[in-house]
């Protein structure tokens, strides 16, 4: 059985043979060209659409990993999703019955998706995008309604089982307020998602519902990840982000895997990864 540094490996050899530009060509046609990292891509997205069929869930809800910051999550009631990209995103909103997404980069939304989420009336919180949600926008929703899911402040929504509080975080020095946060609430289980938070951002990270139970966490972007964590004080603490295809520069790759976790058990608490296609809870 692999440990956890040969599978950091692994995964840094596989990943480095996909360029951005091979990985753009992907999104379009889907071939995986025979790249290892690229078949690990498409075979989580059905991996994770059987998932949600299959899954019978109790109070702990089951929370898949798709690619990067994106997961999917499917409670007793309620299935949804967080930054959700992939090829075939599309295909899951059918299913969902509402997304969340942190911030305005093409690597945490696709306009396809949420067009297909807007399209059938199911609420989009973000911070930048319009929606109608349980409105019929084809029916000319009156104007109050047509930001039902924009909010740039903190607030809290609550959709079936799913409680959600917003709250804005730094996504580096230039992008203040840039990035919502997302603290969930499903029964007496708490997820926090910070999406893209960045340097200083420790400061902005605030649960109101006490500890959370996973906290989906993205170590980039220069944040202070011992500090964070010392604040947050997660039960569960699970990275995600690594090896962004999107970037020939700047991915968390393996020198930055193994700093992030270092730093996070500096401070007692033992950090996993999230790979694609994983069940996480």
């Amino acid at each position: 059985m692999q440990g956890e540094n040969g599978i950091i490996d692994l995964w840094q050899r596989r990943t480095e043979r996909v360029s951005a530009g091979i990985y753009r060509r992907y999104l379009l046609d889907g071939k995986s060209r025979g790249l290892s990292a690229l078949v690990r891509l498409e075979n989580a997205f059905d991996e994770v659409l059987r998932g949600l069929h299959e899954t019978d869930v109790g109070d702990v809800p089951a929370v898949w990993s798709v690619y990067n910051m994106g997961f999917v999550v499917k409670t007793r009631r309620a299935a949804f999703s967080i930054d959700l990209v992939h090829r075939r995103a599309a295909e899951l909103a059918p299913f969902l019955d509402f997304a969340l997404v942190t911030h305005n980069h093409d690597d945490h939304w696709r306009p396809d998706f949420y067009r297909a989420m807007n399209g059938a009336g199911k609420t989009v919180v973000s911070n930048f995008l319009d929606n109608y949600g349980t409105v019929n926008w084809a029916q000319k929703a009156p104007a109050r309604y047509r930001n039902c899911g924009f909010t740039r402040a903190e607030k809290v929504f609550r959709i079936k089982d799913v409680e959600i509080r917003t709250s804005l975080v730094d996504h580096n020095d230039g992008l203040i307020d840039f990035t919502t946060a997302f603290e969930i609430r499903i029964g007496d289980w708490t997820l926090y998602h910070t999406g893209d938070c960045g340097r200083k951002s420790e400061r902005k990270l605030r649960t109101a519902w006490g500890r959370p139970d996973l906290w989906l966490f993205f170590p980039g972007c220069g944040i202070d990840v011992a500090r964070a964590v010392r604040r947050i004080r997660p039960k569960r603490l699970v990275f995600g982000h690594l090896w962004e295809l999107g970037h020939d520069s700047g991915r968390l790759d393996a020198p930055l895997v193994r700093a992030a976790l270092s730093a996070a058990r500096s401070v007692g608490v033992e950090p996993e990864l999230a790979l694609w296609g994983d069940r996480l809870a």
